[in-house]
């Protein structure tokens, strides 16, 4: 008998929540160490695999507490082709390490008794370089070509939607959208914005948007933000239709820019309740908006405060 399929954030507008910031607590909460910032190779060994298994399992809980689904993501962030290959990966070896990383999922899902229908598994994509930097040689023919891969293990793997995180230029953006939708998967882009409220490419969210969802044919099932804070990328939201395509929030814990975070040596939690009241004014502003996570800084302290402030506020 097969398995009930999730409904979908675009489906619904009921709260999902999603995962945080998955590296900057292994490596600040565990004293993992993340070559090339990358976590899923930790499940090759007994004592991280543990760790992980935790950390996806404690969101889990909170999911199964609160009476939401829950959005299994970020673990493939830089499971492609080219960070693989700098871990030692061959392409087979990379194709495996996906599915080992949904079965992940599965299994901390069955461990927390969240059932079938508000599970919803994610392969997550990042940027084919790294997110700070803009990659003008990257097209949305290559983009394509390059994300497809990894986009076919995913669909092998059973996902149920890809996510694609922390872009910042909507050429990369294209690209997925159109390998996704070759591949008869929904996708979700979701971009990061720098202190100037644009992209690092230049262009504004609705610029962003607009681009995409033209190249495209509105191809991804909706878009989100993350990787940046509320008080930089809020002011760049508006009450028009093309902010009604963003749906979900992954915050950074901290309201320092980029480059900065990157240099610290140190978390920057912030403060969890003044980040969960932060998306409360966001939800009200935007209630079109139902998926709700972090990234860097935070992990589930973060969204339980978040989640039960807007379950509070609904």
């Amino acid at each position: 008998m097969s398995q009930p399929t999730p409904r979908l954030p675009h489906q619904t507008d009921e709260i999902f929540l999603t995962d945080g910031g998955t590296e900057t607590w292994l490596m600040y909460k565990r004293g993992f160490a993340l070559p090339e910032f990358s976590a899923f190779h930790l499940l090759n060994n007994d004592w991280s695999a543990e760790a992980l298994r935790e950390y996806y399992t404690a969101f889990a809980d909170i999911a199964v507490k609160l009476g939401t689904p829950f959005i299994f993501d970020s673990l493939t962030y830089r499971a492609s082709r080219d960070w693989g290959a700098l871990l030692g990966y061959s392409p087979e070896g990379l194709a495996e390490m996906n599915h080992k990383c949904f079965e992940l999922y599965r299994e901390c899902a069955a461990d927390a008794g969240l059932t079938a229908e508000k599970t919803v598994i994610s392969g997550c994509i990042g940027p084919k370089g790294d997110a700070y930097q803009t990659n003008q040689d990257l097209t949305a023919e290559s983009a394509r070509a390059y994300h497809a891969e990894q986009i076919d293990t995913f669909k092998a793997a059973g996902a149920d939607i890809v996510t694609a995180l922390t872009l910042n230029t909507t050429a990369e953006a294209i690209g997925i959208a159109r390998a996704s939708a070759e591949a008869g998967l929904l996708s979700v882009i979701s971009f990061t914005v720098e202190k100037d409220r644009k992209l690092r490419s230049g262009e504004t969210l609705r610029q962003a948007i607009e681009t995409v969802d033209a190249a495209t044919s509105s191809a991804p099932a909706y878009y989100m933000i993350n990787c940046s804070h509320p008080v930089d990328f809020g002011p760049a939201l508006a009450t028009e239709p093309w902010a009604n395509r963003i749906q979900g929030l992954r915050a950074n814990a901290s309201s320092l820019d980029h480059g900065t975070l990157c240099q610290l040596g140190h978390l920057e939690e912030g403060d969890p309740d003044e980040l969960a009241s932060q998306y409360v004014d966001l939800r009200v502003a935007h209630p079109n908006m139902n998926v709700f996570g972090g990234c860097c800084g935070t992990d589930y302290v973060h969204v339980e405060k978040i989640g039960r402030a807007l379950l509070a506020a609904a």
